[in-house]
């Protein structure tokens, strides 16, 4: 008889315990509400990630009803990302973050949460639509989506898939695109416009060469011939790498301190090696682009330009990339294996810009939802999780639309 009833008396200390602890919780964010402006917390994992939720929080931050502020790991490329954006003074380290109160949490990396004990609403956002790390078949991924009040979905397939597998509910899943895409779509200029601005030499084209991270990816083995040759052929070359490719741990760059490699091409007034995490300006300016296999591919074809995919096998294994999004972006490209394919790959690229162009808006509406809209979605679903009135006209039509 003791068992029970000490088992008895343990469940209901603990429920009472519980419902002390919600009691207290909504008493502190009451207050709050009345005493201080709602709080809102940007977690940016690498400067991609800050780059991704740009279009939102660049909105937030001007709405004076909220304090917004952005947190992030130890790191100097994220620190360098946040002074770049002029956000130094709204950066709060993870550990103080973690006994402040948020209002609203916002990431775009399940991988890395950061703790947050008086936290009322949590957002996750995708930064990538490539179907790397087995992403679009959501079976034992190494993150919890449930400690999320939404999930903002890029895509349709990908938001069923989840809910399917039982790693989103239904009630929490949120179509809403890709912020990020939005200023590609939208944006009506020429690449020789963009590419002056750059420092670049606007009466010649522009190439873009973006592959993704890994020690199998074609940035190991041919990144500094590719880019070689397309100086050689009379192009601007931009090297845009993956935030990864430049973390000296060996698992994401191969050991290769890849901006000192580029750094002996700096004196070719047409080479530009990209420094912002934010990809957007490079790829307005680019005619082109070589990649490999990643979401900056998927990008640039809402641009409608060519698009090269030099093939890198090995890098699909180890990046366990899905097939399915293997053939879509190559459908939508000049697929090449080996340096001396290039020139051929380029010069049709460059005399049939067209070319492709179905499949390029194929692919694009496939992998975003609704592409150059997804920032009002994603700014009225924050607004929806603050319970504020929202601070623009364009959001409010995504929410009535």
């Amino acid at each position: 008889m003791d068992g029970p009833v000490l088992c008895t008396g343990s469940c209901v200390f603990g429920a009472l315990w519980r419902q002390a602890v919600s009691l207290a919780r909504r008493v502190d964010f009451a207050a709050s509400r009345v005493l201080f402006p709602l709080r809102v917390l940007v977690d940016a994992r690498t400067p991609m990630n800050l780059a991704v939720l740009a279009p939102v929080w660049g909105q937030l931050l001007a709405d004076s009803r909220l304090d917004v502020r952005f947190t992030g790991p130890d790191r100097a490329d994220i620190q360098h990302a946040f002074g770049t954006a002029g956000l130094v003074a709204r950066v709060v380290s993870r550990q103080a973050a973690r006994l402040q109160r948020w209002d609203l949490y916002m990431n775009a990396d399940p991988w890395d949460p950061a703790t947050l004990l008086r936290c009322r609403k949590r957002v996750n956002f995708f930064h990538g639509v490539a179907g790397k790390y087995d992403l679009e078949c959501p079976i034992g991924l190494p993150f919890d989506l449930h400690i999320y009040d939404r999930i903002a979905f890029p895509n349709a397939g990908r938001m069923q898939r989840y809910v399917a597998a039982g790693l989103a509910r239904p009630e929490r899943a949120v179509l809403v695109g890709f912020p990020k895409l939005d200023a590609l779509v939208n944006t009506r200029v020429q690449p020789s416009d963009i590419a002056a601005t750059l420092g670049l030499d606007p009466t010649t084209p522009t190439a873009i060469y973006a592959p993704t991270f890994s020690p199998q990816s074609s940035l190991q083995h041919h990144g500094e011939a590719i880019v070689r040759w397309l100086l050689e052929a009379g192009l601007n070359a931009i090297v845009k790498l993956h935030d990864r490719s430049l973390d000296p741990d060996p698992r994401y760059s191969g050991g290769c301190d890849w901006r000192a490699r580029f750094a002996t091409l700096a004196e070719n007034r047409r080479f530009l090696f990209a420094d912002s995490g934010d990809s957007t300006d490079y790829l307005l300016a680019s005619d082109l682009m070589v990649t490999d296999h990643s979401t900056i591919g998927f990008e640039f074809c809402a641009l409608d330009r060519p698009l090269i995919v030099f093939d890198a096998p090995e890098l699909l294994v180890a990046a366990r990339v899905d097939a399915g999004r293997v053939q879509l972006l190559r459908s939508a490209a000049d697929v090449i294996d080996r340096i001396g394919q290039l020139p051929g790959a380029v010069d049709r690229a460059l005399r049939e810009p067209a070319a492709r162009r179905a499949e390029r808006l194929a692919a694009v509406n496939e992998v975003f939802h609704d592409p150059g809209r997804a920032s009002d979605r994603a700014l009225a679903l924050c607004y929806e999780m603050l319970e504020c009135p929202i601070a623009t006209r364009s959001a409010l039509a995504a929410v009535e639309g």
